[in-house]
C-alpha cells in the first residue's frame, strides 16, 4: 500500500492547534524549546492523553530541538498540537 505524501505545519502561537484531522502519521517536530516549556502532541480522540510530552525544566532552556520519527506515530482521528507561550516555532511533519 502506498503512504501518504508528507505535509508540514509551521505553528506560532501557543494554545491548542488542530494541524489534521482523520486518520494519519507523525513523523517529526522541530522547534524552539523555552525555559518551563510544554509541547503536548495528541491524537484528536484522546485530547488530555499525550501522544508525546516534551518539557524543558523551569530553570533551564532546552532551546532547538528536533525530532525525526523513522516509522511514525499513527494518529486515528487527527493530530492536536498543545504547547505553551514560551515555546515558538514549531514545524510539524506529518500525513
Amino acid at each position: 500500500m502506498e503512504r501518504g505524501k508528507h505535509r508540514y505545519a509551521f505553528l506560532s502561537s501557543g494554545s491548542n492547534n488542530v494541524v489534521k484531522r482523520g486518520s494519519g502519521t507523525l513523523y517529526g517536530l522541530h522547534g524552539v524549546l523555552g525555559a518551563g516549556g510544554t509541547i503536548r502532541i495528541h491524537d484528536a480522540h484522546s485530547f488530555g492523553q499525550g501522544v508525546l510530552d516534551l518539557n524543558s525544566s523551569s530553570s533551564n532552556t532546552l532551546g532547538n530541538f528536533g525530532i525525526g520519527l523513522t516509522d511514525g506515530i499513527g494518529l486515528d482521528t487527527g493530530l492536536v498540537v498543545a504547547y505553551t507561550s514560551n515555546t515558538s516555532g514549531i514545524t510539524i511533519e506529518y500525513e
